[in-house]
């Protein structure tokens, strides 16, 4: 009986991981990608999706990356600008460099300042310097979102003005 249990658990819970969205798959499609494109997409903004997941744990956590959050509003610009790639896939092209590299640094660099925050003697200068890369990335990230809007607000304007 308990296997049984188990056996109907796994599978819920492997079935909700595997969840497809077909409206999402089938905009995919129109939007010209083939099915390996679409599985790397969302094999890239599911690793995406961890990776905010585990930034916003830590600053849930922490008051001092609750405050950097506060003023520069990274993590919240890191969540819209991946909702805005889920519905866009074409914008990956735009924000590769976040998908790839400023997403991917600031996990690593939150959870080394966890890491740092955890020591017996904790290294002040090097703990200022942790907290400031923290703030300059989250900026950067809260100025490509920033950027992304802008193109995109462009772009219409210039399909108003043009009757496009």
């Amino acid at each position: 009986m308990l296997i049984v249990v188990v056996l109907i658990l796994w599978l819920i819970k492997a079935y909700k991981k595997e969840k497809k969205n077909p409206k999402l798959i089938d905009q995919y499609r129109k939007q010209g990608l083939e099915e390996q494109d679409i599985e790397i997409f969302r094999k890239t903004m599911g690793e995406a999706k961890d990776q905010i997941q585990t930034w916003e744990k830590f600053v849930k956590k922490d008051g001092d990356l609750q405050i950097i959050e506060k003023v520069t509003g990274g993590l919240s610009s890191a969540k819209k600008l991946f909702k805005l790639i889920v519905q866009t896939p074409n914008a990956v092209l735009k924000n590769d460099d976040f998908l790839y590299k400023k997403l991917p640094n600031m996990v690593e660099l939150v959870e080394h300042y966890d890491d740092l925050k955890s020591l017996d003697k904790l290294d002040a200068e090097l703990m200022t310097q942790t907290t400031q890369l923290i703030r300059s990335l989250s900026e950067k990230i809260a100025k490509t979102y920033e950027n992304q809007l802008s193109d995109d607000i462009e772009k219409i304007k210039n399909e108003v003005e043009n009757g496009e």
